[in-house]
């Protein structure tokens, strides 16, 4: 029987080691992860060498990566519809969507006897689709390692395994959803890094190695922000400041002024990800933050702060999110997991009031900022975890008589004890689930709690497709007592 060589993009997550199933010997739906996948929790007595390993990008069995078919192997993984027209990726991430209800309905029936079962029917929408589907990422994080030509300090993302010493970086310059401005950034980082005298950061014990990566952001305008982000090691501070001014004068007056960031960060990380209260990032010209423009509305955006990477995508989103949540004069908004506060910038004109909660400090200061500068004089934003702050909130809007909550969490959903709290809330009649990994099992079980414990109905389910080319899609998930 043939065999069928089938592969899918999957998140990384740290600890966690993921291992595409190359060979099946039938046809598999891409987005069955059962049959794809294999997960291995790593030991939590991780070494210091594990904890410096980069996300991978894992590829065909027998496609060594060589200079002559690199790029071609780089979007086969980084945007593996590529060769896909687009009215059939639509399609095929609407039958996901019709998949993850299935999953949904087995999981809150998996213990109940045949009377007791849960029909989950909620109408799904079909994919509303993307305005732009090249060149849109307006974020991109490029790691640092041996290239195809065997050269150390190559810039890109990496195919194969550090942990097994094979992976190869590939340059991003044919990656069709990424920005030209950011090929052009990275293209110089590298030949600057390439005449620096620190070396690549392979380990994170000392002796190591120092360059880790290379962050580059941009909006709409073409504005761009880039954060290079070095491993201190034993290097001394005024060593520090000496790479800062160098890989300043490279982007400001030497070989990298044609393409020089409107804002070029430098961060000491020690660590696999820093935040900015670990690692301060250091501005080394131009302005501190980039601005983004949304239905008229403006929003400031630091380094480290969680923005849609898809821009024009996401007012699709949040337009169906708030056209959804049919929210009144009379309602108030409860937005855990903010971000920067589009979704309630966005909606305060619309309501009564917007509580957001977000776990990032930056991403708090511009939220708060965002909603001074738009006059959204209703909208107010909190610091830290949604499980130890939305207790307190919700007691706080006691005297609300309707209150919408929109979820907008990472990957492995939200603590179960952030629902309960939801669910406990007699005033939430509404819950709005914005998922970008819909069938991870910990999202599921956010589900299912909802729609179990919490006596909630799933009343309808829109997919919109945030990341053309590429399998991950993002669900409105809307709930209702």
């Amino acid at each position: 029987m043939k065999i069928i060589h089938q592969f899918i993009m999957l998140p990384v997550f740290r600890n966690i080691n993921v291992f595409p199933l190359k060979h099946t010997n039938r046809p598999v739906n891409p987005f069955d992860l059962c049959h794809l996948i294999r997960i291995r929790l790593c030991s939590s007595k991780a070494s210091a060498v594990k904890e410096f390993e980069d996300p991978e990008i894992s590829h065909a069995e027998g496609s060594a990566v060589t200079i002559s078919n690199q790029f071609e192997l780089l979007s086969d993984v980084m945007t593996p519809l590529w060769k896909m027209p687009y009215d059939e990726q639509l399609r095929a991430k609407h039958n996901w969507s019709q998949r993850v209800v299935r999953m949904i309905n087995e999981r809150v029936n998996a213990n109940r006897k045949e009377k007791r079962r849960l029909n989950v029917t909620p109408k799904i929408y079909h994919v509303k689709s993307s305005p732009v589907i090249m060149e849109y990422r307006n974020k991109d994080e490029f790691s640092i390692r041996n290239g195809a030509d065997g050269h150390p300090k190559t810039v890109g993302f990496f195919i194969g395994s550090t942990a097994s010493d094979n992976a190869v970086c590939v340059p991003g310059t044919h990656v069709i959803t990424m920005r030209e401005k950011h090929k052009k950034i990275a293209q110089n980082f590298e030949q600057y890094i390439r005449t620096s005298e620190l070396p690549v950061c392979t380990d994170f014990r000392p002796g190591g190695g120092n360059w880790r990566r290379l962050i580059v952001r941009s909006n709409e305008e073409g504005n761009t922000l880039a954060v290079a982000v070095c491993h201190p090691q034993l290097l001394s501070q005024e060593r520090l400041i000496e790479e800062q001014q160098r890989l300043k004068e490279y982007f400001t007056s030497g070989p990298g002024k044609d393409d020089c960031p409107q804002s070029l960060y430098f961060q000491a990380c020690p660590h696999a990800r820093c935040t900015n209260e670990q690692a301060p990032f250091v501005l080394l010209h131009g302005k501190p933050f980039l601005e983004e423009h949304m239905w008229g509305k403006t929003f400031r955006i630091s380094p480290d702060s969680f923005f849609q990477i898809n821009t024009q995508a996401a007012e699709v989103l949040y337009e169906t999110i708030l056209k959804q949540a049919n929210l009144t004069p009379r309602s108030t908004l409860l937005d855990v997991c903010c971000g920067v506060g589009p979704i309630s910038i966005l909606a305060a004109d619309r309501v009564r009031g917007c509580v957001g909660i977000e776990s990032v400090r930056d991403a708090v200061l511009d939220a708060k900022f965002n909603a001074k500068i738009n006059n959204a004089t209703n909208v107010d934003f909190f610091y830290g975890l949604a499980e130890r702050l939305t207790e307190r909130i919700i007691e706080e809007l006691n005297l609300a008589t309707d209150i919408v909550a929109v979820l907008n969490p990472g990957r492995a959903g939200l603590d179960p004890r952030v629902l309960r709290l939801l669910y406990k809330c007699p005033q939430i009649s509404t819950v709005i689930y914005v998922s970008c990994k819909a069938d991870m099992p910990s999202t599921l079980k956010n589900f299912v709690q909802l729609l179990t414990d919490g006596n909630f109905k799933l009343n309808s389910v829109t997919p919109v497709d945030l990341f053309p080319h590429t399998w991950h899609t993002e669900l409105i998930l809307k709930f209702i007592r």
